[in-house]
């Protein structure tokens, strides 16, 4: 049966009645969008080569050149601008010489003075008056800064260790001592330490060749694992080894009981029943009878626990913790007599733990080793605390305002400064030459010899 006209135009077979058109049509559509495609290529290339400063910048070089650094992270902004003096190191947590050290510190104070007249300057030419400068912006690793750093003694006495004899976890087969700060991952040193190099506890003289780890913590976070931890340890209902112990118990190791020295903390709280149900409210429970669920609670407290923090923060001088975990890091790694770094080898931050054990595993142990890692209750798989306590907030931190973490920042200046930690990016002033320490600054100088940095204004501004 022969195919009608219409069957034949879908096939393609019939060439009259517009059949030429068809073939005519479809070519040029071929033609425009060969062209079209033509056209966009060509576009796009010219747009990669002229409009290229518009575009996302990632290699440093061009982000140096064509972004403002008020926009690039702090600390990138010093790598961007200096050489890091220990980057060629095979570890950066190890101690530069002190040569590389002042010259990276030169560099540093000859481009901050942008000055030809001082290319030739000395340090102590350079540092003939004070120089102010924000924290977290040197050029050095956080341990090079602690060589250069001046903790005061008549300022923070009571911060410090008084012997540089210490009880401390060391391992004789290894020659490996690790230097204990509270809430600066302690219980996962001592974890480590025991379990992984054999070390036991004992009274340790710091000195040369042993080799002294430590690990330091930012001080904001740190200050309020600190406050939470003296808060239970120094409060009245708590009877082992608390010197403000009140109860009808005998007080476990804590001697005279003496009056706490701010005992609005502790207000209308009689127990840790009361404490808790102020953070973790029974009407807030899956089950209101148990508070099972209080341990890794976030905290659901009315405002009463961050006002009291609040209060505190504002009343406490910072230069006398009246507990141990209230202490800052800098002067529990100097020395009372003079003011300085006692002989750290290697200094690690605790963010970055679970990778830094392991580092320094491999170092001693070799290439081989594999920690037994045991990761605390309630750790959020983040390379932070591996054995030891980690609890939520007991105060709610939403409610804690800028002026009280302004002057938590102002209280632990000196580790700030000393460990090179950049300031909350709401805290960060200028760092001017000419601040005179109206931010929170560091200052540097020159001192018998030797560079100092120390925080620019001090807890109580007394000094």
């Amino acid at each position: 049966m022969p195919l009608t006209k219409t069957q034949q135009r879908r096939k393609g077979l019939h060439r009259g009645g517009g059949g030429g058109c068809t073939t005519t049509a479809i070519i040029k559509v071929i033609w425009l969008t060969a062209t079209a495609l033509l056209f966009v290529s060509i576009s796009v290339t010219m747009n990669m080569a002229t409009d290229d400063t518009t575009a996302p910048l990632y290699r440093g070089e061009e982000q140096r050149v064509d972004s403002p650094l008020k926009q690039m992270d702090l600390r990138t902004q010093i790598n961007e601008v200096t050489n890091d003096i220990d980057s060629n190191n095979d570890h950066n947590n190890t101690l530069s010489s002190t040569s590389s050290t002042d010259e990276a510190i030169l560099k540093w104070l000859r481009q901050r003075k942008n000055d030809t007249s001082t290319a030739s300057a000395s340090l102590s030419q350079l540092l003939s008056s004070p120089l102010y400068f924000a924290p977290g912006t040197l050029p050095l690793s956080q341990l090079s800064t602690l060589q250069q750093c001046y903790a005061d003694p008549a300022i923070y006495r009571n911060h410090f260790k008084e012997k540089i004899n210490r009880r401390i976890p060391y391992s004789e087969k290894h020659q490996l001592a690790y230097i204990l700060l509270p809430k600066s991952g302690s219980s996962t040193g001592r974890f480590m330490m025991k379990h992984e190099f054999d070390a036991v506890e004992r009274s340790t003289k710091i000195q040369p060749p042993l080799n002294v780890i430590a690990f330091v913590r930012d001080p904001l976070s740190r200050f309020y694992s600190q406050y939470d931890e003296a808060y239970v340890r120094t409060a009245p209902w708590h009877s082992i080894q608390n010197p403000y112990y009140m109860g009808e118990k005998k007080n476990k190791g804590g001697g005279i009981t003496l009056f706490h020295p701010f005992p609005f903390l502790y207000d209308s709280i009689h127990s840790y029943k009361d404490y808790q149900d102020l953070f973790c409210p029974k009407h807030t429970r899956s089950n209101p009878n148990s508070d099972r669920e209080c341990t890794y609670a976030a905290s659901k407290e009315n405002g009463t626990l961050a006002s009291r923090l609040e209060r505190f923060v504002h009343e406490y001088d910072g230069r006398s913790p009246y507990d141990i975990h209230l202490a800052l890091q800098v002067p529990m790694l100097s020395d009372v007599s003079n003011g300085r770094m006692i002989p750290i080898t290697e200094l690690y931050n605790t963010t970055n733990a679970e990778g830094d054990w392991n580092a320094i595993a491999k170092r001693y142990l070799g290439e081989e080793a594999v920690l037994r890692e045991k990761k605390a209750a309630g750790t959020k798989e983040s390379g932070g605390v591996i054995q030891g306590r980690s609890y939520p907030r007991r105060f709610d931190k939403s409610l804690v305002g800028e002026g009280t973490e302004r002057r938590i920042c102002e209280l632990a200046l000196l580790d700030y400064c000393c460990l090179n930690f950049p300031l909350p990016m709401e805290e960060r002033g200028n760092g001017d030459d000419d601040d005179d320490g109206r931010n929170l600054s560091c200052r540097m100088d020159y001192d018998e010899g030797r560079i100092r940095i120390q925080p620019g204004i001090f807890p109580d501004k007394a000094k």
